[in-house]
């Protein structure tokens, strides 16, 4: 418990709250429409009275960011929650059940883990439905296998601990025993997953708007900012691209620190510091 609350404290938490609560206030901090087209103020560079400059089609970046960054986050967290939920529930019944099932959704998980990840949401998004709700459900079911895998791991180890084997004799059901005694001692395992999932559906919700089968262009999201800053960076309008890209780096670089604290804990001084705090050797 001192572990997590120290992590939750940490600058990347930090640092992750502040982009959440910026983009969450958005129309309070945006000033201006997202969608407002102003052709009198095309490619303006920051500054005069826009902060982050205009786009292609006069529209304040710095409003588009905020808005964006709504979507953006919001793909994230509602994927990841997504490849939690399948990979947890998928990695539990494969290591309680063991047998025919487990080696069925093991087979599976290794054939969809040998395709690499983008082509299967490129093959995925190219026969749905464009829009954000299918962007959501295939980075969200193209993301469980290996959350499944790391859960199986967990499950196979935990359930032979005497404590789960005196709960099973005593009459306690398998989804009694899973969340009474499996379920708690899988959540470290599960938090460090998911801050990871998180950071890859953000990076992928961006690959499959850059590619053009993502997220529709009429809704501002991080990717589509980066889309149409494609075709304007020889121009000189270096603003289209590097802020949306900055909010799109530092937000994968908070949640895999955070994941990485969260797995190995706050940072200890190091072992000489512990013997000597008083920079004099011993003896």
């Amino acid at each position: 418990m001192m572990k997590m609350r120290l992590v939750i404290l940490s600058p990347a938490a930090a640092g992750l709250f502040l982009l959440t609560l910026l983009s969450t206030a958005a129309p309070l901090l945006a000033g201006a429409d997202p969608a407002e087209v102003r052709m009198d103020r095309i490619l303006q560079p920051p500054g005069n009275g826009h902060p982050l400059g205009t786009d292609e089609l006069g529209r304040d970046v710095w409003s588009r960011l905020l808005y964006g960054g709504r979507v953006s986050l919001a793909v994230g967290f509602l994927a990841m929650a997504l490849s939690i939920s399948v990979g947890m529930i998928l990695g539990t019944i494969s290591g309680l059940a063991g047998g025919f099932i487990d080696r069925l959704i093991m087979r599976t998980s290794d054939m969809l883990l040998s395709i690499p990840s983008i082509l299967l949401m490129i093959g995925l998004q190219a026969i749905a439905p464009q829009g954000l709700l299918s962007v959501i459900l295939v980075i969200g079911f193209t993301g469980w296998m290996l959350i499944a895998r790391v859960i199986r791991t967990e499950i196979r180890a935990i359930r032979k601990e005497t404590y789960v084997l005196a709960a099973k004799k005593l009459g306690a059901g398998p989804m009694q025993r899973f969340i009474s005694h499996l379920l708690p001692r899988c959540m470290p395992s599960i938090i460090v997953l998911a801050a990871g999932s998180a950071g890859h559906a953000i990076l992928a919700e961006a690959t499959l708007s850059f590619l053009g089968l993502g997220i529709p262009q009429t809704i501002p999201s991080w990717g589509n900012m980066l889309t149409g800053a494609q075709g304007y960076l020889m121009s000189g309008a270096w603003w289209l691209a590097v802020f949306p890209g900055l909010c799109i780096a530092l937000t994968i670089y908070l949640m895999h620190v955070l994941g990485d604290r969260l797995q190995t804990g706050p940072r200890r001084p190091s072992a000489r510091k512990e013997r000597n705090p008083h920079g004099h050797s011993r003896g």
